[in-house]
């Protein structure tokens, strides 16, 4: 939802500026980012609880409350939130309702930082009454929460997460974007100032490693330990706080994180040389206390931007759509909020502009950018009855759609949902690795604990920086980064290529498939299929059976309801009149459609359906016709039907058998048509088979002793792609395939499919690289700093470039 409420009256906020907060009217700290749009005009906020409360009565269209209220907010307070969160007028814009008594909502949680966290915030929204699951995933920040409505609510899940130190609320983009942001900023600041800190330490360091004891006197050296004492201060207070944080909030939970072992190190160095220095001492670690945390905040930061760089296509998706349109009003045009669309509205969309809403051209002729939505560079020719989608740019002439969906139900917000559902699911790898990531953490304390005291026995002088150099080198961060990270960036490369893969586990499953079974119509042709000839069986009337043909395909997606209406119109007289009216429609997968038209019973379909119903012989049958139409006892016509091959067909196919795919071709068409097609692709003629019903295609697929990959159109392929080890959707197919598809192919090119293929390959290589590396790092590393052949400085040099390898080997999959 968007967060800018636009031409409302000033009453009650025109006292509110920026030095005051425009929810609580309380002073707002010098130090905060915290803004929401109103009226046009950006207001300050005192904190990210006020920010979530204004945002929320915003979104949910409540905004009047800030023009009519007669004084300012309470601050607040978590509870505030939550109890906002509860009501029935917020909850419908967040809160699904599958079914009578369960409840779901996807959160976005604020201060994920690490499996640690996403183990936390599970196991906090595991412990509400009435939840019956809760998934965290941490490269999304994404929770989905369901739960018993007359047991919990949202407002407890919210509370509860608050309680373990979690910011939540519901994942809508406006409140993603801006935590988000808010974030992103904090984390910059923070580096920042460590960075800072670090130089300035290291200013006043370096010279004393340079120098023989007796070229700085004492007097100098005592200086220049002071400055390194105040110049670490604030890297310690500000930057490092994240670490402390983290710490109290687990403890006070009774767990431990990688926060705890890091908190420690730092609190233990700062300690010593601060005693050191006030006794005259010479054991002063400032410049590896700020090196520490500048290298652990700037890992951090990479690690989040490689996480995020995945969601900069969520981000595109959901901004692809402008906020406003032109609608045609008797004539006329009006400027509107693209949320007031509606069914059926007419808009027009002038040059330079994007579609607002999905829908049809119903006048004018232009080219189009859709490279966004379907990863196709090309500008496409789009026309009269041509679908469109929202954020599509108009290229060319103005023309005018008729709007068929808005808002949240448009292809651009329907991938935005698939993408972020793709990057927040979890496979097994994933979980195991953060299971043990988690017990990283207290381990590494008692490593740590164990190795002091082993060097008090040996070298009492070494013992403490022992056991900083163990609690500094373990990074359990790159083994719970080595997969997700990984699939992340393969999703995110291949939506932008056009194939979006929407369920968990998927790559892994098309690195290990072997045999790939396509459909024809559709999917290696063009689904563009046009009437060549219309055989009948006497001087019938032409434009009369086609429109018969018409009736009964009347609101189908299939490509032969759009062929048969384009030679309809192209056969159409100003003294035409409407199409018959079709009765009692039924559809049967494979076969064909049947109907009643002025009260007699009429099949449109396969020859073996048609002739059912006929009674008799066809007397009109021709070697190229494929399509038949018949009422009881009498047969009406034959069709000729051409669909040309997609351009890069052959190219995919062998492509895929490059990477080890067995091709085969299933299809409804006639055995001679298919055999024909097979043959040019290249597909050997045991795995090809045509006149296939969704049981025969079933019953193929049930025969292959392999794991395979199934890729159709229609709705007669789901059985067959359902019994797969995954299945991949055309775009452009029907609805009910794409429900269940594992992925959807979006671009009207098959190439992505090889690519898929050849980057699944790639991704579990990275990912067992990754593994390779981060249990070898931590094997060998630990028993080097429990030797004592790591100092605190090289051990945290070590930690940061662990994870920042994983980061950059997956990385790898953005180009190649």
């Amino acid at each position: 939802m968007n967060s800018v409420v636009a031409n409302l009256p000033q009453q009650a906020s025109a006292a509110v500026d920026r030095e005051v907060c425009f929810h609580c009217a309380l002073p707002v700290p010098a130090a905060t980012h915290f803004q929401i749009r109103f009226d046009g005009n950006m207001r300050a906020l005192c904190c990210a609880g006020c920010e979530a409360v204004a945002r929320t009565i915003i979104d949910a269209g409540l905004a009047a409350y800030y023009t009519n209220r007669t004084a300012v907010a309470a601050p607040a307070a978590a509870r505030a939130v939550d109890t906002l969160f509860d009501l029935a007028s917020v909850q419908s814009a967040y809160v699904a309702e599958p079914d009578g008594s369960t409840r779901k909502a996807d959160l976005y949680i604020d201060g994920i930082t690490c499996a640690a966290c996403v183990w936390l915030a599970e196991s906090a929204l595991a412990r509400v009454p009435g939840v019956t699951s809760a998934s965290v995933n941490q490269v999304t920040h994404r929770a989905s929460v369901a739960w018993n409505a007359g047991a919990s609510s949202l407002g407890a899940i919210l509370d509860a997460l608050s309680r373990v130190g979690l910011g939540a609320q519901p994942a809508s983009a406006s409140a993603r974007f801006a935590a988000r942001r808010n974030s992103r900023r904090r984390a910059l600041f923070e580096l920042g100032v460590a960075l800072l800190g670090m130089m300035q330490v290291m200013m006043f360091t370096l010279p004393l490693y340079f120098s023989a004891v007796d070229d700085v006197s004492p007097e100098a050296r005592l200086l220049m330990g002071w400055a390194g004492f105040v110049l670490t201060l604030p890297v310690i207070l500000f930057s490092a706080r994240s670490f402390f944080v983290g710490t109290w909030r687990d403890l006070a939970r009774g767990r431990v994180s990688m926060d705890l072992p890091i908190a420690l190190a730092i609190v233990a160095t700062f300690a010593t040389s601060s005693v050191s220095l006030f006794s005259g001492g010479s054991d002063l670690y400032f410049d590896s206390i700020s090196m520490f945390v500048f290298l652990l905040l700037a890992a951090r930061y990479l690690e989040s931007w490689a996480r995020e760089s995945s969601l900069t296509l969520i981000e595109r998706l959901t901004n692809a759509t402008p906020a406003t349109a032109w609608r045609m009003v008797n004539g006329a045009v009006e400027r509107v909020a693209a949320a007031e669309l509606r069914s059926g509205d007419t808009i027009r969309v002038a040059t330079g502009e994007a579609v607002a809403a999905d829908g049809v051209i119903i006048e004018g002729e232009s080219e189009f950018d859709e490279s966004l939505l379907t990863g196709e560079s090309r500008p496409v020719a789009r026309g009269p009855q041509t679908p469109m989608l929202a954020g599509a740019l108009n290229l060319g002439s103005p023309v005018l759609v008729r709007v068929t969906r808005t808002g949240e139900a448009t292809t651009a917000a329907s991938l935005a949902r698939l993408t972020e559902q793709a990057l927040a699911s979890r496979p097994t790898l994933t979980l195991l690795a953060d299971r043990v990531a988690r017990w990283i953490a207290p381990l590494t304390i008692a490593l740590a604990l164990l190795a002091a005291m082993a060097w008090w026995l040996i070298d009492p002088s070494r013992s403490f920086s022992v056991a900083v150099a163990v609690l500094a080198v373990t990074c359990p961060c790159a083994l719970a980064l080595a997969a997700p990270a990984a699939q992340a960036l393969a999703i995110t490369r291949l939506a932008r290529e056009g194939l979006l893969i929407t369920r968990a586990g998927t790559l892994d499953k098309l690195a290990a498939a072997t045999d790939i079974a396509f459909d024809k119509t559709g999917t290696l042709t063009e689904g563009r299929m046009a009437i060549e000839a219309v055989h009948l069986p006497s001087a019938a009337d032409e434009y009369r059976i086609l429109a018969m043909s018409a009736a009964l395909e009347a609101g189908s997606p299939h490509p032969v309801a759009r062929a048969i209406a384009t030679a309809l119109a192209a056969r159409a007289t100003p003294d035409i009149h409407a199409l018959p009216e079709a009765r009692n429609l039924r559809y049967l997968a494979g076969e064909g459609v049947e109907g009643e038209i002025d009260g007699a019973r009429i099949r449109l379909g396969r020859l073996e359906f048609v002739q059912a119903l006929a009674g008799c012989a066809v007397p009109i049958v021709r070697s190229e016709a494929s399509l038949f139409i018949a009422r009881e006892g009498a047969w009406l016509a034959a069709f000729e039907l051409s669909d040309p091959l997609k351009a890069d067909a052959a190219e995919t196919l062998r492509a895929l058998q490059r990477c080890a795919l067995t091709p085969h071709l299933l299809s409804g068409d006639r055995s001679d048509r298919v055999e024909r097609v097979a043959s040019s692709l290249g597909i050997a003629r045991e795995h090809t088979r045509g006149a296939q019903s969704p049981t025969d295609k079933l019953q193929y697929s049930n025969n292959l002793a392999a794991r395979w990959i199934a890729v159709g159109d229609g709705v007669n392929d789901a059985p067959f792609m359902a019994a797969a080890d995954v299945s991949i959707a055309m775009g452009s197919g029907a609805d009910l395939t794409r429900l269940g598809a594992d992925a959807v192919l979006l671009s009207p090119r098959l190439m992505p499919l090889a690519t898929a293929r050849r980057l699944a390959m790639r991704m579990q290589r990275i990912i067992a690289q990754n593994f390779f590396w981060a249990i070898s790092y931590n094997l060998v590393a630990v028993p080097l700093a429990i030797g004592g052949f790591i100092s605190p400085a090289w051990a945290a040099i070590g930690m940061a470039s662990s994870s920042l390898l994983v980061v950059a080997n997956s990385l790898r999959l953005t180009r190649g």
